[in-house]
C-alpha cells in the first residue's frame, strides 16, 4: 500500500470574513494553498513524521479536476473486494487507491464498507473524513474526523482537521477555536504544517 499522493490537494480559499491583515488569514493561507502538500510525509507538527492515514490536512479540490487513475488497476481492485466482500483490507486498499486518484465518491464507499467491518480503525476514519470533505460532507466530516479522535485522542491531526471543517466550510469560529485549544491542551506548542504556532493562530481567532 503506497504514501498518499498529497500533491492534488489545493484548495482556493475564501477568507474574505477575515481581516486580511490579520497575522491568522497568512497563516492558514500558508497552510492550505499548498506549502506543505507535496511532500510525501506530511505533518501537524514540525518534524513529526506521519504516512498515509491520519497526516493530511483535508483540502477540497474541483469537481471537473482529471484523475489518471489505470481503469484496470481499479477494476481489479473492485473485483477483489466484491470477491471478497468481508475482507476489511480488501476496502481499504479499494478506498486508498480511490483517494489518491481523485475518486471521491468511490473511496467513501469503499471507506464506509470497510469501517462496518472494522469500526476500530483510526486512520480509515480520518481518511474517510477527508474524503467526506472532498464530495461536501461537511457534517459527516466533522463525524469521521470526531471517531479516530474519539478512539485515538492523539491523533491530533483529526483534531486539527475538524477544526479546518468548522472554521473554512461550516463557518464555525467557535467550535474550531475549541478542537484547536484541545490540541494546545495536550501539545501548548502544536505548530501548523507550515511551521506556524497554533496558539498564535487561536489568538488571533479570539480577537
Amino acid at each position: 500500500m503506497g504514501v498518499h499522493k498529497k500533491n492534488r490537494e489545493m484548495e482556493d480559499l475564501k477568507a474574505n470574513y477575515m481581516k486580511k491583515s490579520s497575522a491568522i488569514f497568512l497563516a492558514v493561507v500558508a497552510l492550505l494553498v499548498g506549502v506543505f502538500i507535496g511532500n510525501t510525509v506530511t505533518s501537524l507538527y514540525m518534524g513529526q513524521q506521519q504516512a498515509r492515514s491520519g497526516g493530511t490536512v483535508p483540502q477540497q479540490q474541483n469537481s471537473d479536476e482529471p484523475h489518471q487513475a489505470n481503469p484496470v488497476a481499479l477494476v481489479n481492485l473492485e473485483k477483489a473486494a466484491a470477491d471478497d466482500p468481508t475482507n476489511a483490507d480488501k476496502w481499504i486498499e479499494l478506498g486508498n487507491f480511490c483517494f489518491d486518484h481523485d475518486l471521491s465518491a468511490q473511496a467513501v464507499t469503499a471507506y464506509e464498507r470497510a469501517l462496518e467491518l472494522v469500526p476500530m480503525k483510526v486512520n480509515v476514519w480520518s481518511d474517510l473524513g477527508v474524503m467526506y470533505r472532498r464530495t461536501k460532507q461537511y457534517e459527516k466530516a466533522v463525524e469521521a474526523f470526531g471517531n479516530a479522535a474519539s478512539l485515538d485522542p492523539k491523533h491530533l491531526t483529526s483534531r486539527f482537521n475538524m477544526g479546518i471543517v468548522y472554521l473554512y466550510d461550516l463557518k464555525d469560529q467557535a467550535s474550531a477555536i475549541k478542537e484547536w485549544k484541545g490540541i494546545l491542551a495536550v501539545d501548548p506548542n502544536a505548530k501548523t504544517p507550515s511551521g506556524e504556532s497554533l496558539a498564535a493562530m487561536v489568538k488571533d481567532l479570539e480577537k
